[in-house]
């Protein structure tokens, strides 16, 4: 198994170990779900490229709907959509262009 060194805020710190937290565990676990959630990213990109080959691309009147609620949907879950989005938005451009 590797060793690296990450940067952890003092306070986050100070806070995981108050926890009594493994904090390379919870670091190894949090890359490995970064992983998934990119690899997920990419194969809705490419899911989204295959419809707009098939069907054409997004009415810019939907585009703009299914936005909003995507961005509703996350900010009810306590999460910036623009944060949530950042991967999902480049296929939505890729798409319109």
């Amino acid at each position: 198994m590797a060793r690296v060194n990450i940067t952890v805020p003092d306070d986050v710190l100070d806070r995981a170990r108050a926890e009594r937290l493994n904090v390379s565990r919870v670091a190894a676990a949090a890359l490995s779900e970064e992983l998934d959630r990119r690899a997920r990213v990419a194969a809705l990109d490419v899911y989204l490229r295959e419809l707009e080959t098939e069907l054409g691309p997004v009415p810019p009147r939907e585009q703009v709907a299914a936005e909003k609620w995507a961005a509703s949907v996350l900010d009810d879950h306590g999460r910036s959509a623009r944060d949530e989005t950042s991967g999902r938005s480049r296929a939505s451009s890729e798409a319109s262009a």
